[in-house]
């Protein structure tokens, strides 16, 4: 599993923490959603869309002909305005909103509810060296893996960043960082403990009428497909993993985004199994940007699959 992340930001504004309700079956695990009138993109016809994560997205710089789904940082926009400028430029505009839901990330401008909340679980333990977060998420600067079991303190943290993204006007939310449990994050966390942290993820987005996509674990996509509307995946073609979204996603009528680094793409592959495939730069930086890179297996504004 690999990231892209933003750099070091200025802001120092916190979010307050909120309460999170969330419903459960008697056996601890959420139930998959019925209904919802969020976005929910098929595999149908091939989606257009952009992902821009290393360099704050602006309107209309960053705009590309064809493309109408947007995927950028939340705290990284231009103006406060943003996602209604791209609505305003693009008609039927998807913007999906692109947050850290596995990590403490000491530039956040929510660092401060994250210290608060680490606080609070010091004071209920007992014990002043509690730690809601552990190891450093190797190649991260500032970015510590959290104890997802502790999900009484970081819900209410992840719930206020994804009404963050509702009150923005995002439509969707890409939740990053999910896959804690195999990245040495210096606790003891199970795959089951892991996988209810995510659904309970994908359980608050919906609540606040979003789309929600199951970022990374490839591997684990038959399980949470059910809780998911779409599916970001990187590498899964140099890893070998593409053909679990394949079986599970696509075969449910559910779109798949899939982007390679270092290896190309295998376009054939892609476009006969409805895959939004593409190569990009490792930095995700915008069009403007030197070094970028953006190679779709469709060219932008396709219809169709061959």
């Amino acid at each position: 599993m690999t990231r892209r992340a933003v750099r070091t930001m200025g802001w120092l504004l916190l979010l307050g923490l909120t309460a999170a309700c969330l419903g459960k079956t008697q056996t601890g695990v959420s139930n998959p959603p019925s209904s919802g009138s969020w976005w929910k993109p098929t595999p149908n016809a091939p989606i257009s869309w952009h992902w821009q994560l290393s360099q704050g997205f602006s309107v209309p710089r960053d705009l590309k002909a064809g493309v109408k789904v947007y995927d950028f940082d939340k705290d990284m926009m231009s103006t406060a305005d943003t996602v209604q400028r791209l609505k305003a430029a693009v008609a039927g505009a998807i913007a999906i909103c692109y947050i850290d839901v596995g990590v403490y990330e000491d530039y956040r401008p929510d660092r401060g509810a994250f210290l608060a909340a680490q606080n609070q679980y010091r004071i209920d333990t007992g014990d002043p060296n509690a730690k809601l977060w552990g190891n450093q998420d190797v190649g991260w600067k500032g970015s510590y893996w959290l104890d997802v079991r502790q999900s009484k303190y970081l819900l209410p943290l992840m719930e206020a960043r994804i009404k963050d993204c509702k009150d923005k006007g995002f439509d969707a939310v890409e939740p990053d960082e999910s896959e804690v449990w195999n990245n040495n994050p210096g606790f003891a966390i199970s795959l089951e403990q892991n996988h209810a942290y995510t659904r309970a993820i994908a359980e608050l987005v919906h609540r606040y009428g979003l789309s929600v996509g199951l970022k990374g674990n490839n591997g684990e996509a038959a399980v949470l497909e059910p809780y998911h509307d779409w599916a970001l995946s990187e590498q899964c073609f140099e890893q070998g993993e593409c053909q679990n979204l394949v079986d599970s996603f696509v075969k449910k009528g559910k779109a798949v985004f899939v982007i390679e680094y270092s290896a190309d793409p295998n376009c054939s592959f892609a476009n006969r199994n409805h895959l939004n495939a593409a190569k990009r730069d490792l930095q995700l930086v915008g069009p403007t940007a030197s070094g970028y890179l953006y190679q779709p297996c469709k060219p932008d504004g396709s219809t169709s699959w061959p």
